[in-house]
């Protein structure tokens, strides 16, 4: 059996350590975030080797999973763990390791803070007969012809599509943010950069997908890539379609659209409302033309259709402008409501329920798409149900810090090639 009373560090999503705890207690459902080392040995010629779980293992006994696995002893480096952890399974002494991720993963038992690495290695295996029972080398092939059938771990799994879906030939379904991610703040353009990864992701047989608070009325900065597009999640999650099939729509209890309305005519500050078909703008201090128009370069605004006619459609989002202070206040009004906020100026307010995530999960649901196979790319508040929801979430090197700290992988920004960057960073070109 595993000693339940050995020590392990406690960390932040960092690799801090901030305490320590048994290992009992952190595999006991505590939750408790604990630092581990994987290393994938490959042969040259592109094998991967698995370890088997021995059955008395008391997490997944009896599976197979990444070729080394071990927990850093409290005290222990990241690479002196996995200098022990190699020895000590495999009896590899003489072998090149090259770091290539670093992630939280988190199943029912426990949260482990999961350093990736991986290895060529040709020479000769000796694995533990203590600690493991017994270890081959799998073909991509069988790999593949198992995934999802109870015979790997699905910490294994979910890493490997992560860290090497290339070699398993997986295509992801690539979500992305308009405002910040796609389109550079700037010069309100999509850099070149981007459009050329997109191009060459989606000729390697990915999926291209928008994942906005904007409603398609303003969507109108996206002509570079528009062939690309396989669908969207639009008004933050609420409005999902592919083509001229509509996915999801969620709309807002109409006594919170009334006591939103009712407040911004009272208290004299800007609103959006946003209908099933149309959109209604109120404007009295000016502030909705300055930024929407002069800040984010949205068009199509002159096209807004009168309140009164707004309102006889099912209204899908709200966005008043009006601080963050104030936005506390009035939520507490509106308990069938969330809110997102990706501008300092105003934020997105939708049904609970309604969100970039939830879209995602929609329109995976609809297509048929691995929810672990998608990755989502995003830079504002309002992104954040998307990033943590999509199988790999990406923040911009612009993003607020809050998203990067919820991301699985910060890029550069989106001025500095981020997209083009990320979608090399997980081998997708």
């Amino acid at each position: 059996m595993d000693n339940q009373q050995e020590i392990f560090p406690i960390v932040d999503e960092s690799g801090k350590v901030i305490g320590s705890s048994t290992r009992g207690e952190c595999h006991g459902g505590s939750k408790l975030l604990h630092p581990v080392v994987h290393l994938h040995v490959f042969k040259s010629k592109g094998e991967i080797y698995l370890q088997r779980r021995p059955d008395w293992k008391d997490i997944q006994p009896g599976k197979w999973d990444t070729a080394v696995g071990g927990h850093i002893d409290y005290g222990e480096t990241p690479g002196e763990a996995l200098q022990r952890e190699v020895r000590e399974e495999l009896g590899i002494t003489d072998f090149k390791s090259e770091f290539i991720d670093k992630y939280v993963f988190e199943s029912r038992h426990e949260r482990e803070l999961v350093y990736v690495h991986r290895t060529t290695y040709d020479g000769e295996i000796r694995p533990s007969t203590e600690e493991l029972d017994g270890g081959r080398f799998w073909t991509m092939h069988e790999i593949r012809e198992v995934m999802g059938k109870g015979v790997l771990t699905p910490n294994f799994e979910s890493e490997f599509k992560r860290c090497f879906g290339k070699e398993l030939g997986i295509k992801y379904a690539l979500f992305f943010d308009i405002d910040g991610t796609l389109v550079s703040f700037k010069t309100h353009e999509i850099p070149p950069s981007t459009i050329s990864a997109l191009t060459q992701a989606k000729a390697n047989g990915h999926k291209v997908f928008i994942s906005t608070g904007r409603p398609p009325l303003i969507i109108t900065n996206l002509g570079a890539i528009e062939h690309l597009i396989d669908g969207y999640v639009t008004i933050n999650g609420a409005l999902c379609f592919v083509g001229k099939e509509v996915i999801r729509c969620k709309d807002i209890p109409q006594q919170d659209v009334l006591t939103v309305v009712k407040d911004a005519q009272e208290k004299d500050y800007g609103l959006i409302v946003v209908g099933e078909k149309d959109v209604a703008v109120l404007d009295p201090q000016g502030e909705v033309d300055r930024v929407f128009r002069g800040e984010i370069a949205v068009e199509n605004l002159n096209q807004a259709r009168p309140l009164d006619v707004v309102l006889e459609q099912r209204i899908l989002q709200l966005t008043p402008f009006f601080p963050e202070e104030y936005e506390r206040d009035i939520m507490q009004r509106i308990p069938n409501c969330t809110s997102g906020r990706w501008h300092p100026a105003f934020t997105d307010i939708t049904a609970k329920g309604a969100d970039e995530g939830e879209g995602i999960k929609a329109l995976a649901t609809h297509l048929g798409l691995d929810p672990q196979c998608t990755m989502a790319f995003g830079d504002g508040g309002n992104d954040s149900s998307m990033i943590k929801g999509a199988g790999i979430g990406v923040a911009m090197g612009n993003a607020i810090e809050s998203l990067k700290n919820e991301a699985d992988y910060t890029t550069t920004s989106v001025d500095d090639d981020g997209v083009l960057n990320a979608l090399r960073h997980f081998g997708l070109l």
